[in-house]
């Protein structure tokens, strides 16, 4: 009897485990189905940038349009039904703008292609101003996305009044001197039209008479300006901001002068002058957008060291330094390093001003000192979307509302003085600058 009851138990395993093996080896055909669940081709919609803030823009400017991508990540084409601008009375939405323009308000955007649309802030009156960009498409798990633009519209409040440089004739005791002069607002703007009435100028305490007032639009005074990069890890690792470095940088150049000069050093770790001067336009703009490999540091003081030696040499009257960097000087190259306070009475011994732009959530305090002590112009970029506009200010500053002061000096053979400039809009609206000279060394 137990010999019978254990040869049923053994036969009903062996049903069991036919059965359930019948069942695994069915379910291969499962696995099958949820891997192509798994690979279902599908678009996916991401658009850049998600936040921007175009800053404050005085009345009667007009910033530099931002540049919207649309990216498709998926494997389908990504349908665009409709783009839509929340407000159009104080922003412009352009459908052809932009590096690859999609056209129209329902592109198909091809799985890993992109297109892209500009949006200009054109505020009509003083206030803050807030919009969305609205994109809708068949990604279904983001079916409407939306940018977040933002901006500040105001009057003119304050000036900032920089000496960018002063140069002597040193016909000594009678030497002539003539100050290169930018004035902007508190948006960065340049203040144009300001006349001679506009200006007092002071050695120390004395009241200087001008003997000639232009500004640099309307004489051939070419420049040389040194464009340094900034190419250390924390750029580079993100191809946006290097994408938008490289771009605002070949715009400025594309505003060269005929006689105007520029050369591009790259810095990282190491230091390299990718480009040396020249009027070459083309060449610049290779020597920009060329990879580089220079290591992941920021040996910012030695490029800055090596772009005021160069800039020094040239024989333009006019001379300037840009540096466009996120960080602050560490882990260069020991051969190339300087310190803070070395860079700075190095550019002012040469007369070289440097104008600085901080792109990012960064300390501020060391570029906006290396600026101010030199004679040039500290300006905060939060983000590389920002970068196009800056660039394009100090531009328009360089290239066309520089203003250039003349006088005979009244000081003696060795003498030093305090050369004081200030400018003015109207009694309450006013800035100055102060700049040590040596009229007659």
């Amino acid at each position: 009897m137990k010999d019978k009851l254990l040869v049923s138990r053994i036969a009903l395993f062996l049903i069991l485990a036919i059965v359930f093996t019948g069942c695994k080896g069915g379910g291969g055909g499962g696995t099958n189905d949820d891997s192509a669940v798994k690979t279902q081709v599908l678009p996916s919609v991401q658009v850049l940038p998600s936040v921007h803030d175009f800053g404050i823009v005085t009345l009667g400017n007009t910033p530099v349009p931002l540049e919207a991508k649309i990216q498709n990540n998926g494997s389908a084409n990504l349908m665009v039904s409709d783009i839509v601008l929340s407000d159009t009375n104080n922003f412009a939405l352009d459908l052809g703008g932009g590096s690859n323009p999609c056209s129209s308000t329902s592109p198909t955007v091809s799985a890993g292609d992109n297109c892209t649309v500009e949006i200009t802030f054109i505020p009509q009156l003083a206030a803050l101003f807030d919009a969305t960009l609205q994109i809708t498409s068949n990604d279904s798990s983001n079916p409407s996305i939306n940018i977040r633009l933002s901006g500040s519209a105001e009057p003119i409040a304050s000036l900032d009044v920089r000496i960018n440089q002063v140069e002597s004739d040193m016909q000594c005791p009678a030497a002539k001197v003539t100050a290169y002069v930018s004035v902007t607002d508190q948006g960065g703007y340049a203040v144009t039209g300001l006349l001679e009435n506009n200006f007092l100028v002071y050695e120390d305490i004395d009241v200087m008479n001008l003997t000639d007032f232009s500004y640099a639009s309307q004489v051939t005074t070419p420049i040389s300006v040194a464009l340094v990069m900034d190419y250390s890890g924390s750029i580079t690792d993100i191809p946006e901001a290097q994408s938008d470095m490289e771009e605002a940088v070949a715009d400025f150049v594309d505003q060269l002068g005929a006689e105007d000069e520029a050369e591009i050093v790259k810095f990282a770790t190491e230091i390299e002058v990718v480009q040396e001067f020249t009027s070459d336009k083309n060449l610049l703009t290779n020597a920009i957008y060329n990879p580089i490999d220079v290591g992941r540091g920021t040996s910012l003081y030695g490029a800055a060291w090596q772009a005021v030696d160069d800039t020094a040499l040239r024989l333009k009257t006019r001379k300037a330094v840009i540096i466009v960097t996120d960080g602050k000087d560490r882990d260069g190259n020991p051969i190339n390093s300087k310190s803070f306070s070395e860079v700075i009475n190095h550019a002012n011994d040469k007369g070289v001003p440097i104008f600085t732009v901080g792109l990012g959530n960064i300390n501020d305090a060391v570029l906006e000192q290396m600026a101010n002590d030199t004679g040039g112009q500290f300006f905060d970029s939060p983000t590389s979307d920002n970068l196009g506009n800056i660039y394009s200010q100090i531009a328009k500053v360089l290239f066309e509302n520089q203003y250039i002061l003349t006088y005979v000096s009244a000081l003696g053979t060795g003498v030093t003085a305090n050369l004081t400039i200030e400018g003015y809009v109207s009694p309450v609206v006013m800035g100055d600058d102060t700049k040590e000279i040596i009229p007659c060394p």
